[in-house]
């Protein structure tokens, strides 16, 4: 199981469909169905139920899923701590954020920011605040810039 199929995988149970995840990560439809039939082949699990194009996760997938994001945080992490050990910030940031602050308030921040930081790739989403609420709790994001304060969440 290598991590393009994981990321593959992810990108289908978020999107819904195998073309959204293909769309999301620059691929096309077949390419996506080969790395999640990898996945199934060395689980020898089904990880998708597919009716016609609506696709759901099997009980092995939503089983799957939280440990996918747990490999993948755990990968960003590590990378992150050894590139600190240099002294260097580089890497990705994943930064979600409304339509309207991404799109009036950021943009003169993110031109200093990645004056000051040119190694750091910034992946940014623009989302609903909710949403991007949650994409910090599921740890898909690192930073947040909201405009609604969410309901109180219980970790």
């Amino acid at each position: 199981m290598d991590l393009a199929n994981l990321n593959a995988f992810i990108a289908i149970a978020e999107t819904g469909s195998f073309s959204g995840a293909a769309e999301r990560l620059f691929l096309t439809q077949p390419a996506i169905s080969k790395r999640i039939a990898s996945i199934e082949q060395q689980l020898k699990l089904r990880l998708f139920d597919r009716l016609g194009r609506e696709v759901s996760l099997t009980e092995a997938g939503r089983a799957l899923l939280p440990r996918a994001y747990q490999i993948l945080n755990v990968l960003d992490d590590t990378r992150r701590a050894l590139n600190n050990l240099n002294g260097e910030v580089s890497g990705r940031l994943t930064l979600a954020t409304s339509h309207h602050i991404g799109l009036h308030r950021l943009p003169p921040l993110l031109r200093e920011f990645t004056r000051t930081y040119p190694k750091v790739a910034l992946d940014i989403q623009f989302l609903d605040s909710e949403v991007a609420y949650e994409e910090i709790l599921h740890g898909r994001a690192e930073l947040a810039v909201i405009t609604l304060a969410p309901e109180p969440h219980s970790l």
